[in-house]
């Protein structure tokens, strides 16, 4: 123990060094650093002095030597002196388990934390320090070089040994195979000759069946020819027959279609007369109706007038009855004497004198009174006629409205009714035109189908070129059975719009034949050039090179794609079709042509769909290919035929549905007659409106003037009342000076005042005024309405006499128009007789017309059948003749290679040097286009070169079975055995090369040999050494294992945990656990499991001192040496590590800690203290 910087650091290097330690391990990197040169040890008083004087000139640093000893003290008490040699001195310490390089005895300060944190890698290697395993390194990898070296050499010699042992087998299957080659060709031969003398058998077995045929056909021919020729002498008299028949009823037709478009012109004339009927019949019956209505008016009108005219009569009787009366009354009233008149009126003129001024005023107001009264009057009796007028006014304008009605009513129907009519006619019309454009458009679609069977009627009969080129084509196919066809009959374009494009890639293949063989098209070329049938370009599958496609292509650009993807063909000639097209690609537009040859640079045939091409050099070439499209057309023909039939029966099933012209005719006529009426019937509403208008404005005039009049009237009352009432005042004044006066004479003639007297007088006059005045106001009233009444009387009439003559007239034009209606109808009776007579006449002369055409149709049937039959025979003649011909060059073609190949074909006469290296048919050909007198064809007749062939070898089999199955099979055997043939490579020298190789085989063996015991020694000596190394390892490693648990659950179980944490070591690789990494995890007391990193400085600690004190039990050392090992524990961690050095030390077993934490070192056995003051002394 001691203070920071007291030394005791300094001693633990001491007992490090002095145990073996080196100095590049402590704190200094060299030996001269460790060595202490201070002032000398306290020593005793009494050498104090001497060794102060002696010693004064001594300070630090100025020592020149030094040493150490290792003590030992065992369990006996026995010591040991150790000088510090280091390989003799560790060879010593080892023996009491003191390992120096595992530094199992002590730990530095520091090193618990460096520890805690170290690799699992280094754990590793700590381990094998104590276990001693890390001392085999050097051997383990000496062991494992030594091993692979062996190992290579041994695969070295191996890999020899089996390469010639390799080659000593090639050599002896080559020498088989050589062998087998030499037995494969004769083989061969033999079925050559066999397949030559099979063809060649069932050749002139052809030959022979072909000439009798012909002969029968010929036979054949001369009957049909025979036959062919009566029936076109039948059919040349049914011709005749049918055409005059033909000429008789096409005659008819037209007479009858003149007659009907003659009545067709004269139906619209009858429609038109009878609308114009119809249009006058109601013109008149409508004038007569009004006529009617006018008439009763009249006369009601009539009555009224004479009413009125009694009235007026009857009026003046009484007025001149009551004048009469008047004068009687006033002469029978009372009468004065002259004396008394007299004197009245002297006292009359004494009474004017008197109150002359209101006299004067009573006479002014009486006149005022009599001229109002008689403006009164005049008042009332015009305001009377118009109520009156009013009243009449208000019953015509109920009848005008109604007859207003009736007007509009009318109007509305007739309206009504042309607009059905028009739209009648406009449907009519309309259905004309629609079916007239479907017309249109079916002749449109006929038009276009007619124009593309006639374009396809000329590209079939375009050249008798390709006429000969079908026919070629047919023959072929027949004749070989590995003819496929032309490639543009074997293919069809996906799309209309690429058919250009894929005519423009195909070229010059677009006619090439594709055949399954080359051999194939080897005969069919012979058979071109032997019938001089021109030229073909042939496509065999089994033999055409084909460059692979290149599918970058197939998506290298949006609008192009490769031609092969573009067409539709069988998967048979896929290869044909590659080979026609390549990687041509078919582009949209020549912009992305341009795109795919320019700007990315490829070198591949680009075509636009018009046609223009992008070569592979960049060069461009416009325009189309000289092969029609149409030819992918063919099969789309019999479609547009059957089409062209469905269109002309819609055009037929329309001309039927189609509304005739009469119909028309008869709706416009109709149409004119409700205009006319409409017409009409709008006039009379006008009329009627402006009658109702006119009443409705006079009855408004009437109604304002009765409203004008009627206060004028109770203004005149009012005034007459006002000044009645000023006359009786006035009158009161002038009494009262008329009754002083005339007191006496009122009493002398007995009457109550003057008045009286004068009121008798004046009433009768006034009687008599005021009954003239009545009669004279009914009078006039009467008056007027006569003459109001006369002036529409007068208009009755004049409506009347219009009305008259309207239908007067309308019914004399209805005459003159039903007597031209009658003229057209007969006319119409007449020409419809005529066609029905016309008609029942052309049934007789169809009805003719119609066997004559069936019996020219049966015998066209026949002299068909006839010119089919003998076409048929015909050409069946020239397919034998074919057949021969064909035959005969298979055998020449047979009998040139057998002489070029050198083939010894069995012969039973002549040999095969007569036959020529070219066949000449010139003169044969010239001589077979020749026909006998009788138009029969003979048998071609074949050069045979004097050979017959011996067939002898032929079995049963062979001569009946002349199928292409069965050249297939025998062609199939003989390809079988060439394939087998061409795959060999036979090397006649393997035999002599077997020798060599089988010596050198026996010399590798022995070094094999030896390689192979070398590298089994150096396994076994790698094994021993790995098995010794792991041994070592896994002993520590089991050991420290097992015990670190206990220690880590001594050191931290406490009152709280009294189980402790849990601490265990895991091997990464369990094999060979040295080469990788050992993993340590702790987990303190009530935590959760976490990675050594994450935990506290505290939990790092103790967790390395339990595995320090887990390492240092496996070969404990006596003495355990810690340097301030606690410096980041607590308290209770310290004393916890105490109580664990204290129960695990012994008299067998030392610790020796450094510390600065008294809870450690209060417990210690003893205690020895370290401070740099010299001049303390000592304690034990």
């Amino acid at each position: 123990m001691g203070p920071n910087g007291s030394g005791k650091s300094n001693l633990m290097d001491a007992i490090s060094f002095v145990l073996g330690i080196k100095s590049a391990q402590l704190r200094s990197s060299q030996l001269r650093d460790l060595i202490y040169r201070g002032r000398k040890l306290a020593r005793g008083d009494a050498d104090a002095a001497d060794e102060n004087e002696v010693d004064a000139d001594e300070g630090e640093g100025t020592a020149k030597k030094a040493w150490v000893m290792a003590v030992y003290v065992d369990n006996e008490g026995d010591e040991y002196h150790f000088q510090r040699t280091y390989q003799a001195y560790n060879d010593k310490l080892e023996v009491f388990n003191i390992l120096v390089k595992a530094k199992n005895f002590l730990v530095f300060q520091g090193d618990v934390e460096a520890v805690a944190s170290q690799s699992p890698k280094d754990l590793s290697r700590l381990i094998e320090q104590i276990s001693g395993s890390l001392e085999l390194a050097e051997e383990y990898e000496e062991a494992k070089a030594a091993q692979d070296r062996a190992t290579e050499n041994a695969t070295f010699h191996f890999a020899k040994r089996r390469g010639i042992a390799g080659e000593i087998k090639q050599f002896r299957e080559q020498k088989s195979e050589a062998e087998r080659f030499e037995n494969l060709v004769a083989e061969k031969d033999s079925l050559i000759i066999h397949r030559l003398l099979w063809k060649l058998y069932h050749i002139e077995e052809a030959i022979e069946t072909n000439t009798a045929q012909i002969k029968t056909k010929n036979n054949e021919l001369v009957q049909l020819r025979a036959e062919q020729t009566s029936h076109e002498t039948s059919l040349e008299k049914a011709r005749a027959a049918q055409a005059t028949a033909r000429n008789e009823v096409q005659k008819r037709e037209r007479v009858i279609k003149k007659k009907e478009k003659t009545l067709e012109g004269k139906k619209p004339e009858l429609v038109q007369a009878e609308a114009h009927i119809a249009h006058s019949t109601r013109k008149a019956e409508h004038a007569s109706k009004q006529a009617e209505g006018v008439q009763k008016e009249h006369e009601k009108q009539q009555r009224t007038l004479e009413k009125l005219n009694e009235d007026l009569a009857a009026i003046r009787k009484l007025a001149d009855e009551a004048q009469e009366a008047t004068r009687k009354a006033s002469q029978a009233g009372l009468s004065l004497s002259e004396e008394s008149l007299e004197e009245y009126r002297t006292l009359k003129s004494q009474a004017n004198v008197q109150a002359v001024e209101e006299r004067q005023q009573v006479e002014a107001l009486k006149r005022e009174e009599r001229t109002l009264s008689r403006a009164l009057a005049s008042q009332k009796d015009k305001l009377n006629q118009l109520l009156h007028k009013k009243d009449k006014l208000t019953g015509d304008s109920v009848t005008q409205t109604e007859l207003l009605k009736e007007s509009e009513a009318k109007v509305k129907r007739l309206q009504a009714e042309l607009a059905q009519a028009k739209q009648n006619l406009e449907n009519s019309q309309a259905e004309r035109a629609r079916i007239t454009q479907l017309e249109i458009e079916l002749n449109e679609k006929l038009q276009k189908i007619h124009d593309q069977l006639r374009e396809a009627a000329q590209d079939s009969n375009e050249t008798a070129k390709e006429a000969k080129q079908k026919d070629m084509m047919a023959n072929l196919q027949r004749l070989f059975p590995g003819v496929r066809g032309r490639v543009v009959d074997l293919c069809k374009p996906t799309q209309r719009k690429y058919e250009t494009a894929v005519s423009v890639i195909l070229g010059r293949n677009i006619d090439a034949i594709v055949v399954d063989h080359e051999k194939t098209g080897i005969d069919c070329i012979n058979y071109l050039r032997d019938q001089r049938a021109g030229q073909a370009t042939f496509i065999p599958l089994d033999t055409i090179k084909v460059k692979p496609i290149n599918d970058k292509f197939r998506s290298f650009a949006k609008g192009a794609r490769l031609a092969v993807d573009v067409i539709q063909f069988d998967p048979a000639v896929e290869r044909a079709m590659h080979h026609a097209c390549g990687n041509a690609l078919v582009c949209d537009t020549m912009e992305i042509a341009k795109y795919i040859c320019y700007e990315k640079q490829q070198e591949v045939k680009a075509v636009t769909l018009e046609g223009t091409i992008i070569h592979k050099g960049g060069n461009i070439t416009g325009g189309r290919s000289t092969h029609n499209t149409k030819k992918w057309e063919d099969k789309e023909v019999a479609s547009m035929r059957k089409q062209q039939d469905v269109l002309i029966g819609q055009l037929r099933d329309l001309s039927q549905a189609k509304p005739r012209n009469k119909n028309d005719d008869v709706l416009t006529a109709e149409i004119s007659r409700l205009e006319s009426d409409l017409v009409l019937a709008r006039d009379e509403m006008s009329a009627a409106k402006l009658r109702v208008t006119g009443m409705k404005d006079e009855l408004k005039h009437i109604e304002k003037e009765i409203k004008k009049q009627s206060p004028e009237v109770q203004k005149g009352e009012d005034a007459l009342a006002t000044i009645v009432q000023r006359i009786s005042e006035l009158e009161a004044v002038i009494f009262q000076a008329d009754d002083k006066i005339f007191a006496a004479f009122c009493r002398k003639i007995k009457v109550k005042d003057i008045r009286e007297y004068e009121q008798r007088q004046l009433k009768v006059a006034q009687e008599e005024n005021e009954t003239r005045l009545r009669f004279d106001t009914q009078i006039t009233r009467l008056k007027h309405q006569s003459e109001f009444e006369k002036d529409s009387l007068r208009s009755l009439e004049e409506r009347l006499a219009n009305l008259k003559a309207t239908a007067k007239k309308e019914t004399k034009a209805l005459a003159q128009l039903e007597k031209a209606r009658k003229a057209i109808q007969d006319e119409l009776d007449v020409a419809e007789a005529e066609i029905n007579q016309l008609r029942e006449d052309m049934a007789g002369v169809q009805e003719e017309f119609d066997e004559k055409t069936r019996a020219l149709d049966d015998v066209k049937k026949v002299v068909a059948r006839t010119a089919k039959a003998l076409e048929k025979t015909g050409k069946e003649i020239t397919l034998m003749n074919d057949e021969i011909e064909k035959s005969a060059s298979e055998r020449f073609s047979i009998y040139r290679k057998c002489k070029l190949e050198e083939i010894a074909l069995p012969v039973i006469r002549g040999n095969l040097d007569k036959v020529p290296m070219e066949e000449n048919l010139r003169d044969e050909m010239a001589m077979d286009v020749d026909e006998d007198e009788d138009a029969t064809q003979r048998p071609k007749e074949v050069q045979d070169f004097g050979i017959e062939i011996d067939f002898e070898t032929l079995d049963e089999d062979d001569r009946e079975n002349g199928t292409p199955e069965m050249a297939a099979e025998l062609d199939k055997e003989i390809t079988k055995i060439q394939g087998e043939i061409e795959k060999m490579a036979p090397n006649m020298k393997a035999l002599e090369k077997l020798d060599d190789v089988e010596s050198k085989l026996a010399a590798t063996d022995k070094d094999a040999d030896k390689a192979r015991k070398q590298s089994k020694d150096a396994r076994e000596e790698f094994n021993r050494v790995r098995k010794e190394r792991c041994d070592r390892f896994n002993k520590a490693f089991t050991h420290i294992s097992e015990r670190i648990d206990k220690v880590y659950k001594d050191l931290t179980k406490g009152k709280h945990s009294p189980m402790g944490g849990v601490a265990y070591l895991s091997l990464e690789d369990s094999e060979e656990p040295y080469l990788s990494g050992i993993k340590y995890h702790a987990m303190p007391p009530m935590k959760r499991f976490r990675d050594m990193e994450q935990l506290s400085g505290g939990e790092k600690t103790v967790a390395a001192l339990a595995l320090l004190f887990a390492i240092h039990s496996y070969q404990p050392s006596p003495f355990f040496v810690l340097d301030e090992v606690d410096a980041a524990l607590d308290n209770t961690n310290v004393a916890k590590v105490a109580k664990y050095i204290q129960s695990q030390s012994s008299n067998e077993f030392q610790f020796i800690v450094i510390s600065l934490k008294c809870s450690l070192y209060e417990k210690s056995d003893s205690l020895i203290g370290v401070h740099r003051d010299q001049d303390l002394k000592q304690y034990d």
